[in-house]
């Protein structure tokens, strides 16, 4: 009976959509049917598709900043280089390099492209010179160049530790495979360390998976699979959007597309994502634990560059590894693809603190991106110049809001103080994370995004208020004076005007094409990738009409481990409130786990989801679902059916059988190909 009103309900169907939180793109299918409708190029020119040349105001741009670069200092490259115990060649672990082997032949910085700022380029050929395997200490090795993140490996007594795996399981697989030729046996591994929640820090994980040891030890900051749901779901569907922008999915790797990824090489696409539970959680400040012999220090530090994040000393070596607090270049205090803001004065903190407690002894600096710093006196020096490039910014950016200055005003002011000796040094200049991008982000996170002018206080929407200007101004006049401030070489103020004509009439093509061009030459004359590739990105699209599908981070392993009350506050956030209060749904529901001894209780009131979670079952709900956890992530995953499920009575519903049916249809599927910049109707 129960398998037959299965059939007649798609119950199984709604159970994988309602508690999947892959439930939100379209299929490929639909893609390519979105981009066919607004296509107006072919085929034949899409696959052509490359950006114009750099005008003479973007050539003379970067060639005055050039003048004004350190590029005598080598010191990068030489740390880059140093303890190379075998590069890559022909073995597949290295195919990360060949998609921007064309690009990055020349080892002199100074030689850069017209389409290039010169000081990104030079950070993509220092990246690029990583190629292989690497001795930092004798006992600590390093595997650069086959990611965008550094895999990390300590010799123990009998095996190894790795501290963050790389991001793509077979990316990781053929990079363990390499060292493995080159590092004395045995290779078991007795410990993973996953320095924070960020994909490429952990999603390789299972790539090494052969070689671990029977009691293996998962090492991660304390609430690191919370920190990982947190961030990446509610509004998941939207960060994979943006991070095409930041990221330059869409792009070619050359000159006129993406150059560098600020803190490794994109990594050639192999693999997935996956994730495999930590079994030792660091809950104190600082914890001492011996792994196969060797004392590992680890020191919790969240907040800062991630929610959660361990740093981790081995006496034995004399080694700091800093995770993300550390690499060459500025990183992000507000990353483009959309997370929390994070604390600047935290990151700075702990920097200081990083000093005191190691700077005395200190031999290595090791991090999860870039080379190595050696030599006591040089590290010391190394994070102080870190430690004052986020101090800096915090505190300026404050002392500037102090007086007045508003959140849309304080980017272009902190650039106008930046210390000359941040400017002259390469590792603190703004690769990842801009002085004014995360100038705007510590008045946020002090002061909100409101600068408090009452125009402001309850503005037009975005395409109403270009219309206001373009009925006021006429379109004829704005386009005017774009092309007059292109000619000029001003090329914020040509997108300022060109923008406001395309968000109210979206089919100007010729609106389209200038507003194109005025983003691509500011992304020519970018330092910072983030910058560089969302403008080029906009030019694509503006140009293209197409959207391309999003960087997907939700993989099996991930959907699998996220807590139950993350997913149900995520079918809180696909919860349409018109369609439900239109539809009077109103119910409730305990979801229990019987293996976790875990119980969940959801509401659905005047068009609002909230859930908690509860020590027992809530009398009095409509509904109660019984599933084991491991269950839920087994349907989750395809692994198994809830018919299957409800047939063994290994799952169970009691109360209303279709509470779930009444839920689905008020819910939203998110496509991935939500406009940024408007897609034109004509053809």
């Amino acid at each position: 009976m129960q398998d037959q009103i299965f059939k007649r309900t798609s119950l199984a169907a709604a159970i994988v959509s309602l508690f999947s939180f892959n439930a939100i793109a379209h299929s490929h299918d639909e893609a390519e049917k979105h981009n066919h409708e607004h296509e107006h190029i072919n085929a034949a020119e899409m696959a052509s598709y490359a950006g114009k040349a750099a005008t003479k105001h973007t050539v003379a741009a970067n060639k005055a900043l050039a003048e004004r670069l350190p590029f005598s200092d080598m010191t990068a490259f030489e740390q880059q280089k140093r303890g190379l115990i075998a590069a890559f060649g022909d073995h597949e672990a290295g195919k990360a390099r060949l998609q921007f082997s064309d690009m990055m032949q020349d080892i002199d910085p100074a030689n850069f492209p017209d389409t290039v700022n010169p000081s990104i380029f030079r950070q993509g050929l220092m990246n690029y010179q990583a190629e292989g395997l690497y001795e930092v200490v004798d006992g600590v090795y390093q595997i650069r160049g086959n990611d965008i993140a550094n895999i990390t490996i300590f010799k123990t007594d009998n095996g190894y530790v790795v501290n963050d795996p790389g991001f793509l399981d077979e990316t990781t697989k053929l990079a363990w495979e390499f060292a493995k030729q080159h590092l004395p046996a045995p290779h078991t591994i007795h410990a993973v360390i996953y320095s924070h929640p960020h994909g490429d820090h952990f999603g390789g994980v299972r790539g090494l998976s052969e070689d671990f040891a029977d009691d293996v030890k998962i090492v991660a900051p304390d609430g690191f699979v919370q920190a990982l749901a947190d961030e990446n779901m509610l509004a998941g569907n939207a960060m994979s959007r943006r991070s095409n922008y930041q990221y330059g999915v869409t792009l070619g790797k050359d000159a006129h597309g993406t150059v560098d990824n600020a803190i490794g090489l994109t990594p050639g696409i192999v693999g997935g994502l996956t994730l495999i539970t930590p079994t030792l959680d660091i809950t104190d400040k600082i914890e001492k634990h011996n792994i196969d012999g060797v004392e590992f220090e680890f020191t919790n530090v969240p907040g800062a560059e991630a929610p959660v994040e361990i740093i981790t000393w081995v006496e034995k070596y004399k080694t700091l590894f800093t995770g993300e607090l550390t690499y060459h270049g500025m990183h992000n205090i507000y990353t483009f693809r959309g997370a929390k803001v994070r604390d600047a004065l935290a990151w700075s903190k702990y920097l200081t603190e990083m000093k005191l407690a190691y700077g005395d002894r200190i031999e290595a600096l090791t991090s999860s991106h870039s080379a190595p710093v050696w030599n006591t006196a040089d590290i010391n020096e190394y994070i102080t110049l870190q430690r004052d490039n986020y101090g800096f910014i915090h505190n300026q950016a404050l002392r500037l809001a102090n007086h007045g200055t508003t959140i849309n005003d304080v980017g272009r002011e902190i650039d106008k103080i930046i210390p000359q000796t941040q400017f002259d040094t390469w590792h603190t200049n703004g690769y990842h994370g801009s002085y004014s991008h995360n100038a705007r982000a510590v008045v946020n996170l002090y002061l909100g995004y409101h600068d408090l002018n009452p125009v402001n206080t309850n503005p037009l929407t975005s395409q109403d208020k270009s219309c206001v200007y373009v009925e006021a101004a006429g379109a004829d006049t704005l386009m005017r004076g774009a092309r007059a401030q292109f000619e000029k070489g001003e090329y914020q103020a040509a997108s300022q005007l060109a923008n406001d004509v395309v968000l109210c009439d979206p089919n100007n093509q010729t609106a389209r094409n200038l507003l194109a061009d005025s983003f691509e030459q500011q992304g020519y004359q970018s330092e910072t990738m983030a910058w560089r590739n969302s403008y080029l990105s906009g030019a694509y699209e503006l140009r293209t009409n197409v959207i391309h599908e999003s960087i997907k981070q939700n993989s099996a392993d991930i959907v699998a481990n996220s807590p139950t009350l993350n997913i149900l506050d995520y079918v809180a956030v696909r919860l349409n409130a018109p369609k439900a209060v239109e539809a009077n749904l109103n119910l409730s529901f305990n979801l229990v786990h019987p293996d976790t001894n875990e119980h969940f209780y959801s509401e659905i009131s005047n068009g609002n989801m909230a859930s908690v979670i509860t020590s027992d079952e809530v009398k009095g709900a409509d509904a109660t679902f019984y599933i084991n956890r491991a269950d839920l992530a087994k349907v989750m995953t395809g692994q198994t059916t809830l018919p299957d499920l409800l047939k063994s009575k290994q799952a169970e519903i009691k109360g209303q059988q279709n509470f779930i049916q009444q839920i689905m249809p008020n819910l939203d599927t998110f496509s991935p190909l939500f406009e940024i910049l408007p897609i034109a109707d004509n053809k």
